[in-house]
């Protein structure tokens, strides 16, 4: 079987894992509550803090240190982060709001801050002949930038902020302690277990899904034992995921076309691509859990819940595209 489809097929049990997280959540809703038997308001905490750990135990100082000088892609990878997405995203929601209830339209935007995957786009780049070490370094770059910058345009877009009156800097501390923190921490042990950790990326890899699909259970119990899922019902997430796949539609051909401004080198576009059109569902759900967590104001009523919705429509569905996509890539650099 072809790399990139095991790649493919194993990224899709991650996503029915989700969707069994939510069913479970749906049926045991108690377990996962706050003050619940799992107390999940200390426990995704600290899976916050582990899955960030393992991440930064994973990730190869060296190769990222080597791949750093392409500072055109890295820059324009970035901007599509962080730039291009939120401001598309501005333009894109008041088209398709009619569309969608109030309450998701603050998932979208909290999709559109949010920084690129790292495992499935370095993978994606690699196996459709892209040009991997720069992948690499842009994916690391844009998930540390993420921790400043993710926080400040939801604070802009979404006028979050801890709870009594926080400060936005309260609310980056917290996310440097729960994400930068055990990241740097890893980095610091790398070289002392190197050889434990590069025989261990399986193990690793199942540990860190394992602790998002608690992370989401737990946010779904707190929204069905409010009654949120039974307000909005099923034709408000389809509609949700028909309008996560056109942005994801959009977005992508902005970034395709965009890199050919940037870059003529196939490989290059390629991790550009990759890199600046997907989002992260691996550090966007424990950030929510942050962020959001203890909201005040407008964002009060907004459930956790509904706001990783649009992002969890948008994993899958990104998958697929970069499956699609990854043969043509293939043969378009081999071309070259």
């Amino acid at each position: 079987m072809p790399v990139r489809i095991k790649n493919l097929l194993a990224s899709q049990s991650f996503t029915l894992a989700l969707v069994g997280a939510v069913v479970v959540a749906i049926l045991l809703p108690d377990l996962g509550v706050k003050g619940g038997p799992l107390r999940a308001e200390l426990t995704t905490k600290i899976a916050v803090f582990l899955t960030f750990l393992l991440q930064g135990l994973s990730l190869p100082t060296r190769q990222i240190a080597a791949s750093a000088a392409k500072f055109k892609i890295h820059f324009y990878c970035q901007v599509a982060n962080f730039v291009i997405a939120p401001l598309l995203m501005l333009g894109y929601l008041p088209l398709v709001g009619m569309f969608l209830i109030p309450d998701i339209h603050p998932g979208f935007l909290y999709l559109a801050a949010l920084p690129t995957t790292i495992s499935s786009a370095i993978v994606m780049t690699s196996s459709s002949g892209g040009d991997g070490s720069t992948a690499l370094f842009s994916t690391t770059l844009s998930n540390i930038l993420g921790i400043f910058i993710t926080p400040t345009l939801c604070a802009f877009l979404l006028a979050t902020g801890p709870s009594q009156g926080g400060s936005l800097g309260e609310l980056i501390g917290k996310l440097s302690l729960l994400v930068l923190l055990p990241i740097v921490v890893g980095q610091l042990l790398r070289p002392f277990v190197r050889e434990w950790v590069n025989r261990s990326k399986k193990l690793f890899k199942r540990l860190s899904n394992g602790f998002i699909v608690f992370i989401v259970y737990a946010a779904f119990c707190q929204s069905v034992k409010n009654g949120i899922w039974l307000q909005i019902g099923a034709p408000a997430v389809l509609a949700t995921l028909v309008v996560t796949l056109v942005f994801l539609l959009l977005f992508s051909s902005v970034v395709w076309f965009g890199s050919k401004l940037i870059t003529s080198r196939r490989p290059e576009r390629i991790a550009a691509f990759f890199c600046g059109s997907q989002k992260t569902l691996a550090t966007g759900v424990p950030m929510a859990s942050v962020i959001f967590a203890n909201q005040s104001g407008s964002m009060a009523a907004v459930s956790i819940g509904l706001i990783i919705l649009p992002l969890m429509c948008y994993h899958p569905l990104q998958l697929i595209l970069a499956g699609l996509l990854s043969p043509r890539f293939t043969k378009w650099a081999e071309e070259a």
